[in-house]
């Protein structure tokens, strides 16, 4: 047998599987897209090895990483309202409190730490004391997520120890680096503050009003990072509300949209 025959007819071994990281940025009630995008994933059997989540990402990272199904989330999303979550206290750091998130997410998961969940996952906040973005991969997750969702101003901000934690979006809303330390290779991230091509809608109150004010400036954070992603996903929805949990359907719908419209090339990472 020539050598050129025998090279060819030599068994060789298949290419390592890349190592597939989800990134999902915070928006406050418009992470609902987010439940349209693991859908098509999931319906595609396509299932990220890491999942990093912002603020609302990090509520939908978390639960979906603990096992909890993209469209048992988003029935649970359609009955969740701002009494439930947010209560209105003395302002002092913030003019909400929020700790009801963490307390849903324990109740969600059972109490699951980061170390028991099925998918590898990180919450991102920041420590405004120091100014340093704040990496969540170890101990309880309702807490982490709490201090993820802190919007500053807004919510009280979390208290841990000599650290005082907000929102992550207000330094990074869509850490695709932080996915690529956690060891992914092939990054899928997912943009819920695209910029708008015609004026925003005007606010309706004074939520509306102090969110598109904060989602502005967080845009504005980092907005490079999303494009070193290998799949960057921004579905159309930057003329909903941050703040209405009756648009819980069509968010979903639109993540599913944009999500189908980068599917061929997502599938090619798996061949």
């Amino acid at each position: 047998m020539r050598l050129f025959d025998w090279l060819r007819s030599r068994p060789h071994p298949a290419p390592a599987r890349r190592r597939v990281g989800l990134v999902l940025s915070g928006g406050a009630v418009r992470g609902a897209a987010h439940l349209g995008v693991l859908q098509v994933l999931d319906e595609a059997g396509i299932r990220p090895d890491l999942v990093v989540g912002v603020s609302a990402g990090s509520v939908v990272g978390g639960l979906y990483c603990a096992g909890l199904a993209p469209v048992a989330l988003q029935q649970a999303a359609k009955e969740m309202n701002w009494n439930r979550l947010a209560r209105l206290v003395r302002p002092r750091l913030g003019v909400f409190d929020i700790s009801a998130i963490g307390q849903i997410i324990d109740d969600l998961t059972g109490g699951l730490t980061f170390e028991q969940l099925k998918i590898p996952f990180a919450a991102v906040a920041v420590d405004i004391i120091s100014g340093n973005l704040v990496v969540f991969r170890q101990g309880p997750l309702g807490r982490a997520i709490h201090a993820s969702c802190a919007i500053p101003g807004l919510f009280n901000p979390v208290e841990d120890g000599e650290r005082l934690l907000i929102d992550g979006g207000a330094l990074d809303n869509l850490p695709v680096a932080i996915a690529r330390d956690m060891g992914a290779d092939y990054v899928i991230a997912v943009d819920l503050l695209p910029l708008p091509t015609t004026p925003a809608a005007w606010p309706k109150n004074i939520l509306d009003m102090w969110s598109l004010s904060i989602y502005t400036i967080m845009r504005r954070t980092r907005t490079w990072e999303g494009q070193t992603a290998d799949v960057l996903i921004q579905p159309d929805i930057a003329h909903t509300s941050f703040v209405d949990f009756g648009q819980v359907d069509l968010l979903a719908q639109k993540g599913r949209e944009a999500a189908l419209e980068h599917l061929v090339r997502i599938k090619a990472v798996r061949t």
